[in-house]
């Protein structure tokens, strides 16, 4: 392998910027019978790595150069990164490549140390996730996920880049989204009995799902139907759950739902976009426990205005409330979020998930996924109460499930052997103007054999 300039890679280009965001030096690598020299800024750096035998056989000249490329950057700068030299967003998956070799869990973890460099608190967290979720990952091939996206909320938050817009002056455009989203959706159930397929498990996401108006929302949940499974539907802007809407998710067999504060600092809530307080956080959970839902709240750690000690009572308010999941997410400055161009990144972001990680009390983490541009390239993590995992986090997570999605930039899996996607039209009026087209287009993805 002989690379003039690192950016003629993807996976090694990833490494890179770990370390130097979007103003990576000129860096080359070249390879030679697992002899690697890396040239930073003029400085060469050259490691053999003939005799390291521990590396998995699949894709193990990719993995070398990325872990050569690693340690280069790490001699360089004198930094260290929680995830080593991975760059990929399901770290558990290598995780779980050592176990099918073989390997202990506490030989895994030493493998994700020595190997790929990860950081020992991170490894730790790979073994804990193995545990919860054994015999909550591989399921019989009849089963599959249900998806279904509501692209709308109340208001726009500044980190979002997920396919959503402002419900307010789009009720025309959000009655006919909702009439073809329940036709998609009795469409694709049909198929899924036809080809003796059977929901494992049901998931409304967004957007949020409950800014639709209570006829609009019920009729949605009546295309969906009883079923029989564990269900969530995403109700994560205290603003928009009612006791009605509460009621309209119990009436029609949601199991779960989401209650996503994001921090509990009212400073806060309001420089990212959100439209409700702490208080009415509150007032939506109770609304909701209540109703004897199991309950997920989201909490960002790194969000620019907030220190640790914001952090660290929002942790504490959520943990007081005992909800059976508590995702802590990393704050990612994403393409199409209106932070994504925002200078620098918040410092106490690793102290304040170490808090967590380190004050769980009950909880234990039970799935993780990575993105890009994450502040201080953490991670996300779910937390769960014991045996009240979310098994539709785990398998989508995981790709142990496949996925039947419906809504606009709904994107189904196929896992069969391998895995393959295919995404609906992202843009709202797009979703609309082309509807049937893709709609036969995913149906024939699910039925032809031919992959």
């Amino acid at each position: 392998m002989s690379v003039n300039d690192i950016r003629n890679s993807t996976e090694l280009y990833d490494v890179a910027r770990l370390f130097f965001g979007d103003d990576t030096p000129e860096i080359t690598l070249s390879e030679n019978a697992r002899a690697y020299v890396i040239t930073i800024d003029g400085k060469r750096y050259a490691f053999d790595y003939g005799a390291l035998a521990d590396v998995p056989l699949a894709h193990v000249d990719g993995r070398l150069a990325k872990i050569a490329l690693y340690d280069a950057l790490n001699a360089h700068t004198g930094r260290e990164m929680p995830w080593g030299a991975l760059t990929g967003v399901r770290p558990t998956k290598l995780f779980y490549e050592a176990l099918a070799a073989g390997k202990t869990s506490a030989q895994a973890v030493a493998m994700m140390k020595s190997v790929y460099r990860v950081r020992a608190d991170r490894a730790e967290i790979l073994r804990q996730i193995a545990d919860a979720q054994s015999g909550k990952i591989f399921f019989p091939s009849d089963c599959i996920n249900l998806y279904v996206h509501v692209p709308y909320c109340t208001t726009r938050c500044t980190y979002c880049s997920f396919i959503s817009a402002p419900i307010g002056k789009r009720a025309a455009q959000a009655e006919r989204y909702v009439e073809l989203l329940c036709d998609e959706i009795d469409k694709s159930l049909k198929l899924l009995r036809a080809c003796g397929k059977r929901v494992l498990s049901a998931y409304i996401g967004g957007g949020t799902p409950t800014a639709l108006g209570d006829d609009l929302f019920e009729k949605m949940l009546d295309a969906i139907g009883d079923v029989g499974c564990e269900y969530t539907c995403e109700a994560g802007r205290p603003d928009t759950i009612t006791a009605s809407k509460v009621d309209i998710m119990r009436a029609h067999g949601v199991t779960r739902v989401c209650v996503n504060p994001q921090t509990l600092n009212d400073a806060t809530l309001a420089a990212i976009g959100r439209s409700h307080t702490a208080r009415e956080f509150f007032d939506a959970y109770e609304t909701v426990k209540s109703r004897g839902f199991d309950i997920n709240c989201d909490l960002i750690a790194g969000l620019d205005c907030e220190t640790e000690r914001d952090f660290v009572n929002s942790f504490e308010g959520i943990k007081a409330l005992a909800p059976q999941n508590i995702t802590v997410h990393s704050l990612s400055k994403k393409n199409g979020s209106v932070i994504r161009y925002d200078e620098g990144e918040n410092s106490d972001a690793a102290a304040m998930t170490a808090y967590a990680l380190a004050h769980l009390g009950e909880y234990r983490p039970y799935y993780l996924y990575r993105q890009k541009r994450q502040a201080c390239n953490l991670e996300n993590v779910g937390f769960s109460l014991e045996g009240k995992e979310c098994v539709n986090n785990i398998t989508t997570m995981e790709e142990t499930v496949g996925v039947m999605a419906c809504g606009a930039g709904a994107i189904s899996k196929r896992v069969d052997g391998g895995i393959s996607r295919f995404a609906n039209m992202r843009d709202i009026a797009l979703y609309i103007d082309r509807y049937d087209e893709k709609l036969r287009a995913k149906l024939d993805y699910f039925t032809r054999t031919d992959d």
